[in-house]
């Protein structure tokens, strides 16, 4: 019996494709139907979780705070409209959803901390699962996030200090076929997941360090609010290097489209996420 990963989507909400996507690049992104609407893309808060036949249930990542109203600052809501992440779609209802709960998790696993892929994250907080974040963004948001900053509220991980926690660097194998991959660039300690299925083969789940199934480009499509450019470039680079070499299925972290790749080729493939679909 081998690792099973299902995405769980956390609700939408309308977003500059600028932001997302370098519009100096010389060319589009490959979008689908419904995708983008009146020049804004429909951007979808993902979460997965992992079902290890060792290390038990883990979560990547946590989506939005139902709380957004009051902790978001404006000039954050005056480029992201997030009216439609209401509490039922929240993790805490999805989760009651798949007759899930906080505690059935022996670990949650921040790709980061910005606050569109944190904001459950305090669900956690009495939970007893190892909060999992890389050292360099842990170092980064306590040093220099008083309360809300940069897109990190810290709200959502303020508790850690106080919790079961593991830091991470470099890429390391936490449980027999799962990998941390370090990624930097989106963020200080941006971090992936490299897991090994036994039917679907290598899944790479990518957090922010590649928004969109076609970021690989040619050329690469970084995002205009990357923390930094070059590491980003270094990133990619990489997901792009362990997914040819393993055709790895590529989950992106705003995109229900993944990539697929086939004799070291990227293509468009779908992700599964209606209830009782499973990667496995």
């Amino acid at each position: 019996m081998g690792i099973k990963i299902y995405g769980l989507q956390l609700g939408t909400f309308p977003m500059p494709m600028a932001a997302l996507f370098n519009p100096s690049l010389g060319r589009e992104p490959e979008r689908f139907e419904g995708d983008v609407i009146d020049g804004m893309y429909q951007c979808p808060a993902l979460s997965y979780v992992i079902d290890h036949p060792d290390a038990g249930l883990i979560l990547f990542e946590t989506g939005i705070a139902p709380t957004w109203a009051s902790e978001w600052l404006p000039d954050w809501l005056q480029m992201l409209n997030l009216d439609a992440i209401a509490p039922e779609v929240c993790l805490e209802a999805v989760l009651q959803q798949r007759n899930l709960a906080p505690e059935d998790f022996s670990h949650v696993i921040q790709g980061h901390l910005h606050a569109d892929h944190a904001g459950g994250l305090r669900l956690f907080e009495d939970a007893g699962a190892t909060i999992v974040v890389h050292e360099d963004e842990w170092r980064h948001v306590v040093t220099n996030v008083a309360d809300a900053d940069e897109f990190f509220i810290r709200a959502d991980w303020n508790f850690v200090s106080r919790a079961p926690q593991m830091l991470m660097y470099g890429d390391q194998e936490i449980a027999k076929d799962l990998w941390c991959i370090s990624l930097p660039g989106h963020t200080p300690g941006t971090m992936g997941i490299l897991a090994r299925l036994d039917q679907t083969g290598w899944v790479l789940l990518t957090s922010d360090a590649m928004f969109f199934h076609d970021t690989l480009g040619p050329p690469p499509a970084n995002s205009p609010i990357d923390m930094d450019t070059e590491a980003w470039n270094n990133s990619i680079n990489k997901i792009a290097t362990l997914a040819a070499d393993r055709d790895a299925f590529l989950l992106p972290g705003h995109d229900t489209t993944g990539a697929q790749f086939v004799d070291g080729v990227r293509g468009a493939k779908q992700i599964e996420f209606t209830p009782g679909s499973l990667y496995e």
